[in-house]
């Protein structure tokens, strides 16, 4: 497997948590602590990308400044956007998003999705519905780079064109990843402050 760099997106709003969620302190620490902690010893490079310079700054008091970046399209606040100032920053020939509020992933997930990727554009987690995730998805850099560039300037700024367009993708299904994460905690998120609370129970259970 080729070396890959791992991007936090935490630029989003927020909006129906109502604070700053990744900043939030859960079991001692911040919300997106928890996330690298998860991915560090697999990640080639991890990067964290923000909206804004004044989100830098308050990100930088927890995490090393110049692994923070910020949306390089301001006018759009978006997952694409994310992804694309991911994809301009990372050094590595894959990179794998991940969302700043899913701290449960389970360590074979990127083991299983990494060397899925091999010889595609992307390896995109599916559920059996058809839904996917586009958020813990991993891309081919310079190819993603491309397309999302493309999606934003023809006015489609969503994430479902990057995989429309992409090419060459291959799905995983959440089926197969409960063989090893039963509940598929991988994918839980926090949305409200109960969710904050739960997860951060199960987090206290795993110290």
């Amino acid at each position: 497997m080729q070396p890959v760099t791992v991007a936090i997106l935490a630029g989003g709003q927020s909006s129906r948590f109502r604070q700053p969620k990744a900043l939030s302190l859960v079991a001692g620490k911040p919300l997106f602590l928890h996330v690298i902690d998860a991915c560090e010893a697999y990640a080639n490079q991890i990067l964290v990308v923000v909206h804004s310079k004044s989100d830098r700054d308050e990100f930088a008091k927890y995490f090393p400044e110049n692994q923070i970046f910020t949306d390089i399209k301001s006018e759009y606040r978006c997952s694409l956007v994310g992804a694309l100032t991911a994809f301009q920053h990372a050094r590595h020939p894959y990179t794998q998003l991940l969302p700043c509020d899913s701290p449960l992933i389970h360590p074979m997930y990127f083991e299983i999705l990494w060397s899925m990727v091999e010889n595609h554009n992307a390896a995109v987690p599916r559920w059996p519905n058809g839904w996917v995730e586009p958020l813990h998805s991993v891309f081919e850099t310079d190819a993603a780079k491309e397309v999302a560039a493309e999606c934003l300037r023809t006015d489609h700024p969503r994430m479902q064109c990057l995989i429309d367009d992409v090419g060459r993708v291959i799905y995983l299904s959440t089926n197969a990843l409960q063989r090893f994460d039963k509940k598929l905690q991988t994918f839980t998120n926090v949305n409200t402050l109960a969710d904050l609370r739960r997860i951060e129970q199960i987090l206290r259970k795993k110290t």
